[in-house]
């Protein structure tokens, strides 16, 4: 009796946390997703965009993703729950299949694609815009339209180390590794090691 009691409870709290995730994203996940603890997405209240009619933006994630969201899931703990911001409306977070996440954060305006085989260390922030315009007037007068931004591609195979912050208008190449962290504010050619802040090359792989 208690092992099968044991069977129902594994089997529940290995489907339970996709289906939540299903619940507060809109997304369909199979069951080849694998959610330890917690995911937060923020997106636009739908009382908001049905009043002003905007449309939502969009999160699409891939097959055999792994999202860590627990101390215990990283060797090096976590800072912080796994966050997809889809911050503008039509805006869009694609991630593909077997990629990795722990405890990072992704912040879309345009859009941020993360393509097969990614691994994103624990404590990473991903955004493509800068946030806030860069002189204080238009901060003071909340003149966001005058925010830079620009779109993100992180290429398959790609590593992204602990700590590490890709900025806007970045593309990071195949089979990359951003050391951990690191400020990448450049593009990152294929099969390179980038380190430091700024990010720069270090190192070339072999293919």
């Amino acid at each position: 009796m208690k092992n099968i009691l044991k069977s129902i409870y594994n089997f529940l709290f290995s489907i339970l946390p996709s289906l939540f995730y299903q619940f507060i994203s809109g997304i369909k996940l199979n069951t080849s997703n694998k959610l330890v603890g917690g995911v937060k997405i923020i997106k636009k209240n739908k009382l908001l965009c049905l009043l002003t009619k905007n449309k939502n933006g969009e999160l699409i994630i891939g097959n055999d993703f792994k999202c860590n969201n627990k101390i215990k899931s990283n060797s090096i703990g976590l800072i912080q729950p796994c966050i997809f911001n889809i911050s503008t409306s039509g805006s869009k977070i694609i991630i593909g299949n077997n990629v990795g996440i722990s405890g990072s954060s992704i912040n879309a305006t345009t859009t941020i694609t993360v393509e097969d085989n990614v691994l994103i260390g624990s404590g990473c922030l991903i955004s493509d815009t800068d946030s806030h315009p860069l002189h204080w007037e238009d901060r003071l007068y909340n003149n966001n339209d005058k925010t830079a931004k620009a779109p993100i591609t992180i290429k398959k195979n790609a590593f992204i180390g602990a700590r590490s912050i890709i900025l806007k208008g970045v593309t990071i190449g195949e089979g990359a590794v951003v050391g951990a962290g690191s400020v990448v504010s450049k593009d990152v050619p294929p099969h390179t090691i980038v380190c430091g802040n700024p990010a720069k090359i270090v190192k070339t792989l072999n293919k």
